[in-house]
C-alpha cells in the first residue's frame, strides 16, 4: 500500500494517499452498487492497514437509503482511524452519524466509533486534524 492510488465509483473518485489517507470526493447521487464498491475498497485498503477516510460531499445529492444500509453494515470499524466530512450538510450529518450508532448499537464497534466522526470545514482542517491524530498515535504530543 506504499503507492498513491485511484478509483472512480460512480459520481465518486477515491484516491489513496500514502501512507494511511483515502480522500473520496462525491459529487452527485451514491448509489448501493457504488456503496459496494467503495466497500470492496476500504475492505482492500483496511486490511493492509487501517486508514483516515476524509469525505468531500460539498457537491454530493443523496445517498441511496439500500447505499446507507450496505456501508452500515459492511465497513468495519477497525479500518477506519476516523472519518472527517467536508461540506456534510444536516441530512448528511443525520445519516453518518446514524450509521456510527447503528455500528455501536448492534455490537459491531465500541462507543469509541461515535467520537471517530468529525465535520470540518475544508481538506485542509480534515488534514491538520489528522496530523495531530497521527502524533498522539505514535504518542508524541502535537
Amino acid at each position: 500500500m506504499a503507492e498513491q492510488r485511484e478509483w472512480k465509483v460512480g459520481d465518486s473518485t477515491l484516491r489513496f494517499e500514502p501512507p494511511d489517507l483515502v480522500l473520496v470526493h462525491t459529487r452527485g447521487q451514491a448509489t448501493l452498487e457504488d456503496a459496494v464498491s467503495m466497500v470492496d475498497i476500504y475492505r482492500e485498503l483496511g486490511q493492509q492497514r487501517p486508514f483516515f477516510l476524509v469525505a468531500d460531499l460539498s457537491e454530493a445529492t443523496t445517498l441511496d437509503v439500500e447505499g446507507g444500509h450496505h456501508l452500515s453494515l459492511h465497513v468495519r470499524p477497525e479500518w477506519i482511524l476516523g472519518t472527517f466530512y467536508i461540506g456534510a450538510r444536516l441530512l448528511h450529518r443525520a445519516l453518518t452519524k446514524g450509521i456510527a450508532l447503528a455500528a455501536h448499537l448492534s455490537g459491531r464497534a465500541d462507543a469509541s466509533v461515535l467520537n471517530k466522526v468529525h465535520f470540518v470545514a475544508s481538506e485542509a482542517e480534515a488534514r491538520e486534524l489528522i496530523a495531530r491524530m497521527r502524533a498522539k498515535r505514535l504518542g508524541k504530543v502535537a
